[in-house]
């Protein structure tokens, strides 16, 4: 079918006719990229577009070197422009981008123009599968995938190759339900992401969006990898989609609501509480408890806190390497790496009492600026033991903050630790941190200018065996609840 738009008749990419040579598309150029020649990467083979018209519908175009100088200016990543009589050619490619079947050529007789009224339901035609399609591995290899997600860890760069394009950077992203996918990029868009980080130190959230990526099985373990030079990714872009994911997620932290749909409760409300329910309690971090670890070492599958054990090559061999192993239903049969998360446990105070809750990753980083992983390498050049806390967590001293927290039941909220600690009152404590914090001013006053929701993994097994209430992200809010210790 074609439509009349104003002096051009336009044909939409689902009608191609192979028997007409005749026809004018509209359409929005989505990804451009130039393909290298294998043996000489200083020669271009071709430019390589994937276009996508007000259907929302994609197709991959090519333009070869014999008619580069007619084209080359007028084709411009995320610009619309009329294409008239490109040739229609079968798509040989095996990686699919949609479920056309053939391609265009941009050739001597074609010409482009530009458009400045394409009107589309979205941009760039973003179709985006489930972390449950991934992570079981349902979808195949050779079908272009979009995700989006927040960053929750971020791997070094392996930088080793000589060739930049296979140096790969591993990270994990998190959908809005707690489901982690691993990621690797690779050349260009691996040095994208590390140079946004390094240019936005402050800010709080890292959303990514790839487009035009691909499933990967590796020892049984699926992964999302660059396609190329095909995959686009977007890095908390003014993009609908992920404006639209963030604010799903975000918490409440300066919103009335955030007081006012839960009862406030001092924190000897909660070391013995009287009844079930979801309260709010805002306190300042006081300080660091020293006795239990500031980090874990989670698995880049799952999240569960792994294990380490010497591994002997014969019963009579003193030679023993080290075998990192997780015990999650969701990592039998797989390759374990782990990666430092923090887990800092935090001692915040009222004007009642005081308390342990524990700060994970996500949170952690946002008050810190650093990952766990930098401040773990920091401590080992200074030839110090990284199980002790870094100077860079004093930061965090002496923040006000307001916590959702959920009483799940009596037993929950009141079960001892091994410690057998009482809690302690603000006229009498002493701070848990080697940092010589003064003792904060307590103010019963419960708007805050900073408020933060506590990172949750119920899956993380701590080897202290401190119990905790169990945690659980709000249906309603979407805020994650903090863990609670009871002393």
């Amino acid at each position: 079918m074609s439509v009349d738009n104003g002096r051009k008749k336009i044909t939409f990419i689902r009608d191609l006719d192979n028997m007409k040579d005749d026809y004018t598309l509209k359409v929005s150029i989505i990804r451009l990229w130039r393909s290298l020649s294998d043996g000489n990467h200083t020669i271009v083979k071709s430019i390589e577009m994937i276009l996508i018209d007000e259907m929302c519908t994609k197709i991959r175009a090519s333009v070869y070197p014999r008619v580069f100088q007619r084209f080359e200016s007028k084709l411009k990543e995320d610009q619309a422009v009329y294409i008239r009589s490109p040739t229609i050619v079968p798509n040989r490619y095996t990686f699919k981008i949609s479920d056309v079947t053939s391609k265009l050529n941009l050739h001597a007789r074609t010409t482009v123009n530009e458009c400045l009224h394409f009107q589309s339901k979205t941009t760039y035609g973003f179709s985006f599968v489930s972390f449950e399609t991934i992570i079981s591995a349902t979808a195949t290899s050779n079908e272009s995938i979009d995700i989006i997600g927040e960053v929750v860890s971020l791997g070094k760069l392996d930088s080793r190759d000589v060739s930049k394009s296979l140096h790969r950077l591993p990270l994990q992203i998190r959908n809005l339900e707690g489901l982690q996918v691993n990621i690797t990029l690779f050349g260009d868009i691996a040095y994208q992401l590390i140079s946004y980080l390094e240019a936005h130190k402050q800010v709080g959230r890292v959303i990514v969006l790839l487009q035009f990526a691909r499933i990967n099985v590796y020892n049984a373990t699926p992964s999302v990898n660059r396609y190329y030079e095909q995959t686009r990714m977007f890095i908390n872009a003014n993009l609908l989609e992920i404006v639209t994911f963030t604010d799903s997620s975000k918490s409440y932290s300066e919103s009335d609501d955030f007081l006012n749909n839960y009862k406030v409760k001092n924190v000897v409300d909660l070391i013995e509480p009287q009844e079930v329910g979801q309260y709010i309690i805002v306190g300042t971090i006081y300080g660091i408890r020293q006795d239990i670890d500031w980090y874990y070492d989670a698995c880049t599958n799952c999240g569960k806190k792994v294990e380490t054990e010497d591994v002997f090559s014969g019963p009579d061999s003193g030679n023993a390497s080290v075998v990192v192993k997780c015990y999650g239903d969701k990592c039998k049969n797989k390759k374990i790496s782990s990666i430092p998360r923090y887990k800092i446990p935090i001692r915040v105070q009222d004007d009642s009492g005081t308390i342990t809750l524990t700060l994970f990753d996500r949170d952690a980083y946002r008050l810190v600026k650093k990952r766990a992983r930098d401040l773990i390498e920091k401590i080992k050049k200074a030839g110090d033991n990284p199980r002790l806390y870094p100077y860079d967590l004093k930061c965090l001293g002496h923040k006000k903050m307001a916590f959702k927290v959920d009483v799940n039941s009596f037993k929950d909220a009141i079960s001892q630790t091994g410690d057998n600690l009482t809690p302690t009152m603000p006229d009498k404590f002493e701070a848990t941190s080697s940092f010589k914090y003064n003792s904060p001013t307590i103010v019963k006053k419960r708007n805050v200018g900073d408020t933060i929701d506590v990172d949750d993994y119920d899956n993380v097994n701590s080897s202290t065996k401190v119990p905790r209430l169990n945690s659980k992200v709000d249906g309603n809010t979407g805020l994650l609840i903090p863990k609670l210790e009871k002393y």
